[in-house]
């Protein structure tokens, strides 16, 4: 895992007036290794909006990366993207089931959950149990399992052991859990990583096999199972798997579609490569910058009220 954040950063007149944070990563492209970055955290200080600072920030992004990926955007930044020509994927949603409805519209939402349940009916994963942890398998388990599942997946961040250890285990502030899942005969098959925060349960990433209804299954069971006394759990994926599993047992697919945009550099790509940048993605929720933002702050906020009680 790279650790080059540099970011880019608009000055005028000795004063920042715009930047655009950048996290290098690996991913797996149509099954080559490709470097590309993350663009998170872009602004621009609102007396210059609509004057070309955000253009000049993204072009200079262009020329760091041939590949440029960003997630859970503002609609405006969504508008400078599309301007100079990046892609949008509708493929990401986001699921949820409420266990403890509080108001009219979670008991609305129950009885939707129960049809979509009704409509969207899967079965297996039995074979599979799943068991919590404090911390990932060891690294060369977590690898071997990579390595064994990285060819079903077209258009993936890669989730090897380093990638995972730096985004969720070295976290400052958030606590994130693990969830191991392994076969009869004791052999790792799948790890799932959830956060859970003040009633809330997220599975927020899945390192595991690409197209596997059993495995998926057992796994969003175990995140229910695991949690008895949630009031709520969620995802975001881009999964189509995933998200009948979860439909099937319960999760309603909102209206909310996080925003996830590609760019490819028409010197690294043909131009038919560009068109179709945004096909055969994995996305979880886990895979945005918002993600780690959400959770820091989430857990800064128990840590604040835990001091005030004590």
């Amino acid at each position: 895992m790279k650790h080059n954040f540099s970011p880019v950063i608009a000055v005028n007149a000795q004063r920042v007036v715009g930047f655009n944070g950048v996290v290098p990563v690996a991913m797996l492209w149509n099954g080559q290794v490709r470097e590309g970055l993350w663009s998170c955290d872009f602004k621009v200080c609102s007396e210059l909006r609509g004057k070309g600072v955000g253009r000049l920030i993204k072009e200079e992004l262009a020329q760091r990366s041939p590949i440029l990926i960003s997630f859970g955007i503002s609609p405006v930044a969504a508008i400078v993207l599309e301007r100079m020509g990046w892609h949008a994927n509708k493929d990401v949603h986001f699921l949820k089931k409420i266990r403890c409805p509080s108001s009219v519209r979670d008991h609305a939402l129950s009885v939707f959950q129960c049809l979509t349940s009704a409509v969207n009916w899967t079965s297996g994963g039995d074979e599979y149990s799943v068991s919590v942890q404090d911390s990932l398998p060891k690294q060369s388990d977590v690898d071997a399992l990579w390595d064994e599942v990285k060819t079903g997946y077209d258009k993936v961040v890669v989730r090897n052991w380093s990638y995972l250890h730096w985004r969720y285990e070295t976290h400052p502030l958030a606590s994130y859990r693990f969830l191991e899942l392994k076969s009869r005969a004791n052999q790792l098959k799948a790890i799932g990583i959830v956060r859970a925060s003040g009633g809330q349960v997220r599975l927020v990433d899945y390192m595991g096999p690409a197209q596997d209804l059993a495995v998926k299954r057992a796994l969003v069971k175990g995140v229910l199972n695991n949690w008895p006394d949630a009031k709520a759990f969620s995802a975001m994926t881009s999964d189509s798997q995933f998200k009948k599993v979860m439909k099937s047992l319960g999760f309603y697919q909102g209206r909310e579609q996080p925003r996830f945009y590609v760019w490819t550099s028409e010197r690294a790509f043909t131009s038919g490569e560009c068109e179709r940048n945004t096909q055969g993605w994995f996305i979880m929720g886990g895979d945005s910058d918002g993600e780690l933002l959400q959770a820091a702050r989430e857990s800064w906020s128990e840590q604040i009220n835990h001091r005030e009680q004590v």
